[in-house]
């Protein structure tokens, strides 16, 4: 019996990625949009005299990262509201699968999905860096990065699912692009917090920011804190409190998020019964 769920999980998990791969999308928003928004931030960057530290790559590649998992949260939560709709589910709900069964096999495909969208934003930016010549992250920093980038990555995953169990394919996108503008501006992929004050504190208890600056510590990026009075050279982000509460913040989101996810499914599946 454990083996039949599992290989039906294993169907379930292919079927997912199958669909998912099927869905423009993917390639507009989730692959070629977040390489677009690096080239355009880092021509602005360079043609402006390189003086914008947020749109330097240390900078740029996190923050552009965070954002564009906001999109495999579009693409999760379109797929789980659509399949809702027709007998699929409804027929699996009948099967061994637990409701634990279900939530990964929609969340492996979409996982995966985010680490072929992290390496193409790293190579992505490295590439754009040749043809500009500006200098970039490490190999040894692009990969603790990218490390670190999974807790975002799986929080956007389970976010998908939650929204898709909760709401119907209409609705669900108008919600997903709220997050997925909040994940910009609050986040501060491409805006100066640090400079903004008591809006910059807000942002660190949402989970954008917090892993926007952890990525930034990894790569070694800089930034002009708000309580410079006078011009001064940008200093580098650092391990300090900020850090510790951005760390802290992930964890709480990312269980929450993950149990939210198998509870909403599983009341659904009782309601379908």
């Amino acid at each position: 019996m454990i083996c039949k769920t599992k290989r039906r999980g294993l169907i379930f998990t292919d079927r997912n990625l199958k669909e998912m791969t099927r869905d423009p999308v993917i390639y507009v928003f989730c692959l070629a949009m977040p390489v677009a928004m690096l080239a355009l931030f880092a021509l602005i960057n360079h043609y402006s005299g390189g003086k914008t530290p947020v749109f330097e790559f240390p900078s740029l590649i996190p923050g552009v990262i965070t954002f564009s998992y906001s999109f495999i949260m579009l693409s999760q939560c379109l797929l789980v509201s659509k399949d809702k709709t027709t007998s699929l589910l409804k027929r699996l709900y009948t099967s061994p699968m637990k409701k634990t069964d279900f939530v990964i096999g929609y969340a492996l495909p979409a996982f995966l999905l985010g680490i072929v969208q992290t390496i193409i934003c790293i190579v992505g930016g490295y590439l754009i860096s040749l043809i500009i010549g500006a200098e970039y992250i490490g190999f040894a920093k692009c990969v603790l990065m990218a490390l670190e980038q999974l807790p975002m990555l799986a929080i956007n995953v389970f976010l998908g699912i939650i929204v898709g169990t909760l709401l119907n394919e209409k609705s669900a996108p108008g919600v997903t692009s709220v997050v997925i503008s909040a994940s910009g501006i609050l986040g501060g992929a491409w805006m100066p917090l640090d400079t903004m004050g008591n809006f910059e504190v807000i942002c660190r208890f949402l989970p954008f920011h917090p892993s926007i600056y952890l990525g930034r510590i990894i790569t070694g990026a800089y930034h002009t804190p708000a309580d410079f009075t006078v011009p001064a050279a940008p200093l580098p982000y650092s391990f300090d409190s900020v850090g510790i509460i951005s760390v802290i913040v992930l964890s709480i989101y990312l269980f929450a998020s993950v149990f939210f996810a198998i509870l909403f499914f599983g009341k659904m599946m009782k309601n379908s019964d």
